[in-house]
């Protein structure tokens, strides 16, 4: 270490330059949050429909994805991405690499939240099913006015934590070229020669972050989730990490 650089991360150019990167990573941590929420909402009804040829794809979806490295997902739409759209938006089409990173991260996250939102919906007390048919809902009424509010707010907790893990993955997003907080550090330290200095300041910044994202993720879940609610999602998450 090189007691002398520690200056450095009082200059306003350089702090400028690590907040241009910490925006990047706030920026493409929201894209792929609401993105990835959209296509979760899909494949969470797919899993749990009683028409095998929607619920079949759906599990293959969520379990294929969820066993791939996000890493594998970002570079992959990094190289490959603008082909895949080519015949939809024309053969002049290039993905920018900021959304490629977003596309990788949405997918993996997608399958990761699809199983939340499963587990929120099966947590909930079957008599609210039956209560809603009772007062001559459909399916669709049903779990739109009463099922899903009630299972998005036992899910609230989960998805802060989510929302923290994707923080933390938007560091992979670098290797496509998309200059986000770490990929930023790189370029400090190719030019003052003090990575330990630079990647323990980028370090501090994320632990900020993440640690006030997860203290409120623990509020929440103590005051919205039901024990048994909150040990099946649990349940999903744990399961995530293991695979």
């Amino acid at each position: 270490m090189r007691p002398d650089t520690w200056r450095m991360f009082v200059d306003p150019t350089i702090l400028r330059f690590f907040g241009s990167g910490l925006m990047e990573t706030i920026s493409l941590s929201l894209a792929a949050i609401v993105l990835s929420f959209v296509i979760a909402l899909v494949f969470a009804f797919g899993r749990l429909s009683k028409r095998p040829w929607i619920r079949w794809p759906s599990i293959a979806y969520i379990e294929g994805i969820r066993a791939l490295p996000v890493l594998l997902l970002i570079v992959y739409f990094g190289i490959k991405g603008s082909a895949l759209f080519r015949p939809v938006f024309g053969p002049e089409f290039e993905l920018s690499r900021y959304w490629a990173g977003v596309l990788g991260l949405s997918l993996y996250t997608s399958a990761v939240l699809a199983e939340i939102i499963r587990a929120g919906i099966v947590s909930l007390p079957r008599g609210q099913t039956e209560a809603s048919r009772a007062l001559g809902l459909s399916h669709a009424q049903s779990m739109r006015h009463i099922i899903l509010p009630q299972a998005l707010r036992l899910m609230v907790p989960a998805m802060m934590a989510q929302l923290t893990t994707i923080i933390k993955d938007t560091s992979l997003v670098g290797t496509i070229g998309v200059f986000e907080l770490v990929r930023q550090g790189r370029v400090v330290y190719t030019q003052f020669f003090n990575p330990i200095e630079v990647f323990l300041f980028v370090a501090a910044i994320y632990f900020v972050i993440c640690f006030a994202l997860s203290q409120a993720s623990r509020r929440l879940e103590v005051g919205y989730t039901p024990k048994a609610a909150r040990a099946k999602i649990r349940e999903v998450q744990l399961r995530d990490q293991a695979a």
